[in-house]
C-alpha cells in the first residue's frame, strides 16, 4: 500500500543556539535549494577537517560497493553532501517549509494499531528518521528511544516538537529505568521506535552479514522484540527522494529470536542502503 501526503509545521526556537535560530530565519525566507548550494562548498572543508569520518565513509565505497579510488571519493563527496541536506531539511521543517512522504507498507502499522498490541518500529542512521517525527500523527501514542551525546538544547527542543505530535521521548539511562516505560508503552498497545545500527557502549551485540560482510548490531532492540511476542515489529526507513519529497518503507519483521530479529533487520538495512547507497550516515568503521 502507497499513499502520499503533504504536511507543514511551524516550530518554535525558544532555546536552541543563535545559530540554528539564524538558519531557521534564512531559510524562512530563502529558496532551500540555494542553501544546499552553499552546503555543497560547506561540505568539502567539514571532510578536510573530518578526516577520520571521511575515511570511514570512503572505505564504505570501497569495499562494500567495491568502487574504485575516485568513485569513492566522488561517493563520499555525495554522501557528506546528502547528509548536509536532510540536517537542512531538519531545520527546514521549522521554517515551515512543506515535504511530500510517501508511504510504502503503512497498513501494518495501522493494523498494529488497529489490534492494540503494539508496535516496536525499528530504524538505523540512514535517511532522515528524524524527519517522521515531525510528520507523523500516530493514532496511538508514540514513544521514542534516545540515545545521549547531543547538545541538552537540541534535545530538549527535538523533545518539544515531538510531543508535540504526540511522540513522547524515552531517554536512555544507566540505571535501566527506562526499562520500565518500554514495558508501560508496550503494554499498553502503544508504539515504540528505536534504532537498531549502533552499540551505545554496550558489548551487548549480535553479529549479522550487511551488504555481504560481518556487522556487530546492538543486541538491545532485537532482546526487546523478542520479549514481547504480542507486538508487531518492523523495520522503517526514512529517505530522501528529491528535494522537497521522502519515501518512507515499513517492513514487518516476523520472527521468535534475538538473532532471528537482528537477521531479518540487516537484510532489510542492506535492501535499503543499495538503493540509497549515498544515504549512508555511519561515519565510523562500522564493519569487523
Amino acid at each position: 500500500m502507497t499513499t502520499s501526503a503533504t504536511k507543514q509545521w511551524t516550530g518554535r526556537t525558544d532555546g536552541m543556539p543563535w545559530m540554528h535560530r539564524t538558519l531557521i530565519r534564512i531559510l524562512h525566507f530563502v529558496n532551500i535549494r540555494i542553501v544546499y548550494a552553499v552546503m555543497d562548498v560547506v561540505v568539502v572543508f567539514y571532510m578536510i577537517f573530518k578526516h577520520r569520518y571521511y575515511l570511514s565513509t570512503y572505505h564504505y565505497f570501497h569495499r562494500r560497493h567495491n568502487k574504485g579510488i575516485l568513485s569513492a571519493f566522488l561517493s563520499t563527496y555525495l554522501t557528506f553532501r546528502q547528509f548536509g541536506q536532510v540536517v537542512i531539511d531538519r531545520f527546514a521543517v521549522y521554517a515551515g517549509k512543506q515535504f511530500e512522504f510517501v508511504i510504502e507498507g503503512n497498513d501494518v502499522v495501522m493494523e498494529a494499531m488497529r489490534r492494540g498490541n503494539g508496535c516496536i518500529m525499528m530504524s538505523s542512521h540512514i535517511g532522515n528518521y528524524e524527519m517522521a517525527g515531525y510528520f507523523l500523527k500516530p493514532t496511538r501514542r508514540m514513544y521514542a528511544l534516545m540515545f545521549g551525546g547531543e547538545k541538552n538544547t537540541v534535545m530538549e527542543n527535538r523533545k518539544r516538537q515531538f510531543e508535540a505530535n504526540g511522540i513522547e521521548i524515552i531517554t536512555h539511562t544507566d540505571d535501566w529505568s527506562y526499562l520500565y516505560q518500554i514495558n508501560d508503552a508496550l503494554t499498553d498497545g502503544n508504539m515504540l521506535t528505536l534504532m537498531a545500527d549502533r552499540n551505545f557502549g554496550s558489548d551487548k551485540s549480535v553479529t549479522c552479514e550487511v551488504l555481504s560482510a560481518p556487522a556487530s548490531l546492538p543486541l538491545g532492540p532485537f532482546a526487546i522484540a523478542s520479549m514481547y511476542k504480542q507486538a508487531t515489529v518492523v523495520a522503517v526507513f526514512v529517505m530522501k527522494d528529491s528535494c522537497h519529497k521522502y519515501h518512507i518503507f515499513v517492513k514487518q519483521l516476523t520472527a521468535g529470536k534475538k538473532d532471528e530479529y537482528a537477521t531479518l533487520f540487516a537484510a532489510e538495512l542492506t535492501k535499503i542502503v543499495k538503493l540509497y547507497p549515498h544515504q549512508w550516515y555511519n561515519f565510523f568503521e562500522f564493519w569487523q
